[in-house]
């Protein structure tokens, strides 16, 4: 169970607040299991890079793994799927979901009296491509890229768990 970094003397916390990025506005829940694991579900609009509305959706998971830890800091690097439901008004109102996939490294910031607020900063990379049809009377179709940079600016309020 090590191997996995479990362990019985790590602060468990479970949190929720929002994150904000480049193309979103996200509430999420954010629960560290141990010392250095923890998963995080979030869900929320987005927009796309094109027309810069937020009338898209995405949700999805995270897992984190921490490799820094000191008891006001943690930095961690994680993978990411999610799952955008795009309106793409560009392109005669198409309605698509597009499945997403990235990596990340973030840092967490807590507050110095208690462990009840935290900051964090993360930078990654994400893919995500989909062909759609242009118009229903033609074959050709058209690729949708997700925006490849994850840059995304979260707080937090957290709850330590009991063991």
């Amino acid at each position: 169970m090590l191997f996995f970094g479990i362990n019985s003397f790590g602060q468990k916390f479970i949190g929720v607040g929002g994150e904000l990025s480049v193309m979103g506005l996200k509430p999420n829940a954010r629960i560290w299991v141990s010392r250095p694991i923890g998963f995080e579900i979030f869900g929320g609009f987005s927009a796309e890079l094109g027309d810069y509305k937020f009338n898209d959706y995405e949700g999805g998971l995270k897992y984190l793994h921490t490799f820094l830890y000191s008891r006001t800091n943690r930095t961690y690097f994680g993978l990411m799927g999610k799952l955008n439901w795009i309106d793409l008004a560009i392109e005669s109102n198409i309605k698509t979901n597009l499945p997403v996939a990235g990596v990340l490294i973030g840092s967490e910031w807590f507050s110095k009296r208690s462990y009840l607020k935290g900051i964090a900063l993360e930078l990654g990379y994400q893919y995500g491509v989909k062909n759609y049809n242009i118009n229903h009377f033609s074959k050709s179709e058209k690729p949708y890229r997700e925006f490849p940079l994850i840059i995304n600016l979260r707080y937090s309020i957290y709850k330590k768990t009991k063991v």
